[in-house]
């Protein structure tokens, strides 16, 4: 079992520091010696330290946001961050089926303040992951739906209530001040077909439609 009580909080140590990682390399081989284990590329556990990596980044992004209400501070900040961090870029057969892609910390909170999300806004995120686009939110004010158990349990962690259904079908009983996502895209395999789906002149944003608030929403890609 993957020991995610020791290297998310010593990764979030190592970036709290102001240290950096030229290469996933040096990343896992950091990831090495808190294990006990070797950590081989293409390997489950490769993937694990990827995730352990970004959920300590987002962790500490967001204290960066709550500890400062000047955005530009903040985007500088995170910027500084992002440019510490490796390059993750192992997939697992889950990933790949979830299509789980993260956007980066500076994007997130420049997509939070273009729609003023501010930690008294009311939000939806159908498809949160490790909460990167949640940074300036109070977890109380937020309604967060993500399907991947163990991002789910991350979620939860940093103070979130959290549903696991398919974004897809599921709707929020409550309406929310603004919807912010990053959701799946491409084709829809359904019975052995391919299906998309056009709405408006943008394709796959099903997830939005379900949601009920396709004209107050920014889709952070």
């Amino acid at each position: 079992m993957f020991q995610t009580h020791l290297l998310i909080p010593a990764f979030e140590e190592w970036f709290q520091s102001g240290k950096r990682f030229s290469t996933i390399v040096e990343a896992r081989q950091f990831a090495a010696l808190v294990l006990g284990e070797p950590v081989l590329s293409g390997t489950a556990t490769a993937k694990f330290v990827d995730e352990s990596i970004e959920r300590s980044l987002v962790r500490v992004a967001r204290a960066v946001a709550q500890a400062n209400r000047d955005r530009e501070v903040v985007f500088d900040q995170l910027v500084d961050l992002y440019q510490r961090q490796p390059t993750l870029g192992t997939r697992s057969s889950t990933s790949i089926l979830q299509q789980a892609y993260s956007t980066p910390l500076p994007i997130a909170s420049l997509a939070a303040t273009l729609i003023d999300i501010t930690p008294e806004s009311t939000v939806y995120e159908p498809t949160a992951g490790n909460g990167v686009l949640l940074l300036h939110t109070h977890p109380a004010l937020v309604t967060v739906n993500e399907l991947n158990p163990e991002r789910a349990n991350e979620l939860r962690s940093q103070g979130y209530s959290v549903t696991q259904h398919n974004a897809v079908n599921y709707r929020p009983s409550q309406l929310h001040d603004v919807i912010i996502t990053n959701p799946p895209f491409g084709t829809v395999s359904e019975s052995g077909s391919t299906k998309r789906f056009q709405i408006k002149d943008f394709d796959d944003h099903l997830m939005l439609t379900a949601a009920g608030l396709w004209n107050f929403y920014l889709v952070a890609a």
